[in-house]
């Protein structure tokens, strides 16, 4: 991916960039107004000083990409014409003469953002059918990293005009999943900041709201709200509904994607094509199959799950319908009361899935490491 292209026919422009140690790659508004998800740039400068006026492309552009940032180079501040820009999508406007001081401060605000992309972690949660408990895995986990981290984590319910994530939370919020993706043009961490709720587990929530009538998503709009989400949490959660083809096109960002399924053969029939089409998109090592109320004396048993799902179920989180519903009906997260195995099994699949685990493990061994080679 492209990280800055210019569109001039100044030569000496291009040269100021250069000696910045900025070498932008130059393109034509054609080709700008045609870049796809995958070739955009992270940052475009279009000089407009013989033109004078915004091409259509720009406005186009900014629409279907609006994690980019856009810059314009203009002879003059016309109050006018700056609004007109920044209706259009536009982040910078930089005018004649061009100090060195002015570019690099127009430099590091473009590329601020593409310097963090892709920081915080994505974690989405998938639900192999209705009904196996995949929003509670999700509350879950999201309270769990919450805790540990002192806040900074995001959970956007996706279950767009049906979810429970905020029952789950004991929230009410003002604002939806769907407000945040109909604004998504608008969308930077201030903006992002007003419309989650910040509920009493610590988790930021952006919910599913009500209105079920919602239309349908839109991916380039999804694509940005994640991406903006990766660059403001340190984590974000994904509560993921399976019938939504759009959403799992969008989950080429996700960290780690958990497959939640049960060992109902309803559930495992659906489980193992969908942990397969996961895993051949977005490669095995990302995908992780979570056995949800597991039960020991079931009749399919755990090895029948792994051959029906294609691999090892890393995780397999105790069946407690009491434990569960206390904290449905409290709406408080069941993580961060119960000390029971159900709580303490969902802290380590919200470590594991965080990569926390791991990290543990290496700081003790460099511990141990330390105290051996001290008694040597």
């Amino acid at each position: 991916m492209t990280q800055i292209a210019i569109i001039t026919d100044d030569d000496s422009l291009v040269d100021q960039f250069r000696a910045r140690r900025v070498t932008p790659v130059r393109i034509t508004l054609g080709e700008l107004e045609a870049c796809g998800i995958d070739d955009a740039p992270r940052a475009v400068v279009v000089d407009l000083r013989r033109s004078g006026h915004l091409p259509s492309a720009v406005p186009v552009f900014c629409r279907l990409h609006p994690s980019a940032r856009v810059a314009l180079v203009v002879k003059a501040l016309e109050p006018a014409f700056m609004l007109e820009a920044m209706r259009a999508g536009a982040s910078e406007c930089i005018p004649e003469p061009i100090s060195p001081q002015a570019l690099d401060d127009a430099l590091r605000r473009m590329l601020a953002d593409a310097a963090t992309e892709g920081s915080g972690q994505l974690i989405a949660l998938v639900g192999a059918k209705g009904g196996v408990g995949t929003t509670t895995l999700a509350v879950n986990t999201a309270a769990a990293l919450a805790k540990v981290s002192g806040g900074d984590v995001l959970l956007v319910d996706l279950n767009i005009g049906r979810g429970d994530a905020a029952l789950l939370l004991g929230a009410d919020p003002r604002f939806s999943t769907a407000d945040a993706l109909e604004n998504v043009h608008k969308v930077d961490a201030s903006f992002l900041s007003g419309v989650v709720e910040k509920t009493a587990s610590g988790v930021h929530l952006l919910s599913s709201g009500t209105d079920r009538l919602l239309p349908a998503i839109d991916e380039n709009r999804l694509r940005a709200l994640l991406d903006m989400a990766a660059r403001t949490y340190r984590v974000t959660v994904l509560d993921v509904p399976r019938a939504d083809p759009a959403i799992l096109n969008t989950l080429d960002m996700a960290t780690r994607l958990g497959v939640v399924t049960t060992q109902e053969l309803a559930s495992l029939r659906h489980a193992g094509p969908l942990a397969d089409s996961l895993r051949q998109r977005y490669g095995a090592a990302r995908v992780t199959v979570i056995l949800n109320r597991g039960d020991r004396d079931s009749v399919i048993p755990h090895a029948d799950v792994e051959r029906a799902t294609g691999g090892s179920v890393t995780h397999r989180i105790p069946s407690d319908y009491r434990a569960a519903t206390e904290a449905v009906n409290a709406g408080r997260p069941f993580v961060l009361e119960t000390q029971n195995r159900l709580s303490t099994v969902c802290r380590t699949l919200a470590r594991d899935l965080a990569g926390l685990s791991k990290e543990r493990t290496a700081r003790q061994s460099n511990v141990l490491t330390r105290f051996v080679l001290r008694r040597a």
